[in-house]
């Protein structure tokens, strides 16, 4: 051992201050982390909810699209590619609050009995156009 540190384990008030000292720092480092600006807990899986919101979006423009007039909703299958996968974005300083961004519409086919007719067909491209917020050039619709 320090011939310099023998005086200061013999000094009560020196022992006490670095004991102190330690303890401060833990706690500092403890606190640090627990008030970090990183997500704490369980991340959900991306993939499983890029299947369920591609899903929902499916069932969603198959209930408009069936609607139209000179469409055969039995006839009627819809997929839904997406760009991305859903990020989630927390707030500074963990506050726990969170913002979910879901991924873009990669593109939408559409193959439907009744599509022939042109006039059916562009009342398909539009609705899922202005339902999905996507430019007509990523729907494909055929018969």
């Amino acid at each position: 051992m320090d011939k310099k540190m023998k005086p200061l384990l013999k000094n009560e008030k020196a022992v006490k201050t670095l004991v102190i000292g330690g303890v401060a720092l833990v706690m500092l480092f403890f606190l640090t982390n627990l008030f970090s600006s990183e997500p704490q807990g369980k991340v959900e899986s991306s993939v499983s909810t890029v299947t369920e919101h591609e899903q929902q979006l499916e069932e969603k423009l198959h209930k408009a699209i069936s609607a139209i007039d000179g469409v055969n909703e039995s006839e009627l299958t819809i997929i839904v590619t997406l760009d991305s996968l859903s990020e989630t974005v927390y707030s500074e300083r963990g506050t726990g609050v969170k913002t979910v961004i879901t991924p873009k519409v990669r593109g939408v086919a559409i193959i439907c009995e009744g599509s022939a007719d042109v006039i059916v067909k562009q009342k398909i491209v539009e609705l899922t156009s202005r339902v999905l917020g996507i430019n007509t050039t990523r729907i494909s619709v055929t018969n």
